[in-house]
């Protein structure tokens, strides 16, 4: 299987190439202002998520054991919790909750990752509209497997698109880890981007610590894609970096019948 990492074609880029290196930022640099960033939407609990917690939790206390089989005293309960944290959370008072912790966690663990972001597409227009500079750019191919075992990192995988916040109480129940929920979810409008995420082991040590460099091995990108707008010195940069290197060099080209986008099968 293949990621994807779409380039400008600029100094950075192709010294980047040239270096075997990929960046890791933190969230705070990030285009999407509630993408892995303290901004995300995060709710404490929910109706559905305090139920759960209750029924797997039921035989740890007195009370519980004696509201298992009581639907009224269990929904009691439930809008109790919900009602109080609603009032803590309308006057900024969260940490009067008693996720509060959870929360403080959470957020300190955010704002320390170093995330990579990657596509699991080459095709997407807006993609390389956004992220190549209007088509005048590149795309690495990487062999995902390779990547991986050429990186240290602490986690990775496939981002989920949603709408709904991140629910805090549900990692209390199900052993998820709100955290890497919150890096691995983004907003529905996104979901064109496909996007695979590595995590590095590594950590910010202070506000000023943004961003992490790893190298990885000339047997994890096997192709190079150009911009259907990539200019003849783009070709000619990059034919030179990767003239001794096991690289195949294709072109993104359109449809005849549409605005469908492919990846070419001249080598060039």
């Amino acid at each position: 299987m293949y990621i994807y990492k779409y380039r400008r074609f600029d100094e950075n880029s192709l010294n980047a190439l040239k270096s075997n290196e990929i960046w890791f930022s933190r969230g705070v640099k990030f285009n999407d202002p509630f993408d892995c960033s303290l901004n995300v939407p995060i709710t404490l609990m929910s109706i559905t998520s305090i139920r759960k917690f209750i029924n797997v939790n039921k035989n740890n206390s007195l009370l519980l054991e004696l509201a298992k089989n009581n639907e009224d005293l269990i929904d009691f309960i439930v809008n109790q919790q919900i009602e109080k944290n609603r009032e803590y959370i309308e006057n900024n008072s969260i940490e009067r909750t008693d996720l509060y912790p959870v929360y403080e966690l959470v957020m300190a663990s955010l704002s320390r990752a170093f995330i990579c972001c990657f596509s699991q597409t080459a095709t997407n227009s807006l993609l390389w509209s956004h992220y190549s500079n209007s088509h005048t750019g590149f795309c690495l191919r990487f062999k995902k497997d390779v990547l991986l075992n050429d990186l240290s990192l602490f986690d990775y995988g496939e981002v989920k698109y949603t709408n709904e916040p991140i629910n805090l109480m549900e990692g209390l129940y199900d052993n998820s880890n709100p955290a890497r929920n919150i890096i691995f979810t983004k907003d529905e409008n996104w979901r064109y981007e496909q996007e695979f995420r590595l995590v590095h082991q590594d950590v910010a040590r202070n506000n000023e610590d943004d961003y992490r460099v790893c190298k990885y091995s000339d047997e994890s990108i096997d192709c190079i894609i150009l911009g259907y707008n990539s200019s003849p010195e783009c070709y000619q940069e990059i034919r030179k970096i990767i003239n001794d290197k096991k690289i195949i060099l294709k072109k993104i080209e359109r449809s005849n019948y549409g605005f469908k986008l492919y990846v070419g099968t001249d080598r060039y």
